[in-house]
């Protein structure tokens, strides 16, 4: 099980909060031990976070002087991240997705690199911390429903089906209906 580490390590160099739940999940499963899918998320998510700021220290600033928008709100940007940086780097952690781009720009900016260095570490921690610890919360609930499932899967396939058919049907119901209107006007 060296390589559900490795994986976790891996995944949560780049987005990670699915890799952080899974690795929760199967710490109660008994497959990795806690406190290590907790120390790997924490190390992977921090090593990711350090390349995407750095690579935006290291080239951001070609990219903001290329462009005029970006250039103008430089100043305003270094203004909010000087006051509210802890903060953005703690909820950044929270918007899948979006994680890449903020350190790339938080990278851009004047911010401290002790200030980063130290603040983001402690919300790497905090954060693989959360996250490992709801999937292990949740592993024994997950493993009763899926084992629970197979008896049931004649009734709660076919429903989930025609539920998703039904859906389908009402939007495609509902975009003609749309375009029509649009088409005659009313």
């Amino acid at each position: 099980m060296h390589y559900g580490y490795i994986g976790v390590a891996i995944g949560t160099f780049f987005e990670g909060e699915a890799t952080a739940l899974l690795g929760g999940i199967f710490s109660q499963l008994g497959f990795l031990s806690l406190i290590w899918v907790i120390l790997c998320a924490c190390t992977g998510t921090f090593l990711g976070d350090c390349t995407f700021f750095f690579l935006g220290r290291l080239f951001g600033r070609t990219l903001i002087d290329r462009y005029e928008i970006m250039r103008s709100r430089t100043p305003f940007a270094n203004k909010v991240i000087r006051r509210y940086g802890h903060l953005i780097l703690f909820t950044m952690r929270f918007l899948a997705g979006f994680r890449t781009m903020i350190l790339l720009l938080l990278g851009c900016t004047h911010m401290n690199l002790a200030r980063f260095l130290v603040t983001d570490f402690l919300m790497a921690a905090l954060w693989a911390g959360l996250l490992s610890l709801l999937g292990y919360s949740f592993g024994n609930v997950i493993y009763i429903f899926v084992t629970d499932i197979t008896r049931y899967q004649t009734l709660v396939v076919p429903v989930v089906v025609a539920g998703a058919i039904a859906v389908i049907l009402l939007y495609r119901y509902f975009v003609r209906r749309k375009e029509g209107e649009q088409r005659y006007g009313s």
